[in-house]
């Protein structure tokens, strides 16, 4: 039987690393998949959030070009986190998909 999709944003695979900052701390991680709404991101080493924390993620694009994105953590998997896109910025989302595009 084939399972339902519910997500509103389809997923594009995208390995592409990030820094996460919660509340000022910096964590390296890797965007496993990102859509319109937000991203699934590996876990870091000695790094478990709780659901509902507000970060934002540095993407570094191309040299000297980097792009921020706010979100909160919607999910915490076994070795990953959902995160959720926070409202009022598909102008860099669409940045963001588009780049990966590019790099994919």
């Amino acid at each position: 039987m084939d399972e339902i999709e519910k997500r509103g944003h389809p997923r594009r695979d995208a390995f592409v690393a990030v820094m996460v900052t919660p509340n000022g701390d910096l964590h390296s991680a890797e965007v496993i998949d990102v859509s319109e709404g937000g991203a699934r991101v590996g876990l870091s080493s000695g790094w478990m959030p709780a659901t509902g924390t507000r970060l934002r993620l540095f993407f570094r694009l191309d040299p000297g070009h980097e792009l921020a994105i706010e979100g909160s953590v919607a999910r915490v998997g076994v070795d990953h986190l959902g995160l959720q896109f926070a409202p009022a910025q598909e102008a860099q989302i669409r940045s963001l998909l588009s780049a990966i595009g590019r790099i994919a």
